[in-house]
């Protein structure tokens, strides 16, 4: 086998910190269909972040129970297991149906369709310092969650809608 040159070594280290650069700055944006249809795992080679835009309030259920028999959701979990930041961007509508709970647990992010910041809390208890960086956002919390006087002072100063969950968690 032939020995490579310290500056050909040099340059193909280049190469690739270049490639892991760009992919660190990509992002494939999806739709639901995509998902079902599969990804072919090559994209990952060039993409380090997905964002899924507007799936159905039946994919955000799945995805919360982790229902591996759907091929979206496969797709998802193949997506995560190779290190793959996950953002969700849904119709603000859909935000009091999402499992709290099941999704504070999974890696990925969350906006409405707008754009807007969506803050998952499944705590018995939300305080001030929860919220504290937190500016014109939505913060979904299970049924029983409760908010302190200073954090519900901060939800009217920052602009932030508060939702409560309205659907069971999964079973």
């Amino acid at each position: 086998m032939p020995t490579l040159a310290p500056s050909q070594i040099e340059q193909i280290v280049e190469q690739i910190v270049t490639l892991l650069r760009q992919r660190e700055r990509s992002v494939l944006a999806v739709r639901q269909d995509d998902l079902e249809r599969g990804l072919n795992a090559a994209v990952w080679v060039r993409h380090a972040h997905l964002h899924i835009q507007q799936p159905t309030a039946a994919f955000m259920q799945q995805l919360a129970c982790a229902d591996s028999d759907w091929r979206a959701v496969q797709s998802v979990h193949e997506a995560w297991s190779l290190g793959v930041q996950v953002h969700v961007s849904l119709h603000q509508q859909l935000l009091p149906q999402l499992q709290v709970k099941a999704l504070c647990a999974l890696p990925l992010s969350l906006s409405d369709h707008r754009g807007t910041a969506v803050m998952l809390q499944a705590g018995q208890l939300v305080g001030r310092s929860e919220l504290a960086g937190l500016h014109d956002a939505w913060l979904l919390t299970a049924p029983h969650t409760l908010l302190t006087p200073l954090a519900r002072d901060l939800l009217r100063q920052h602009h932030i809608h508060w939702i409560r969950q309205e659907s069971p968690s999964c079973n």
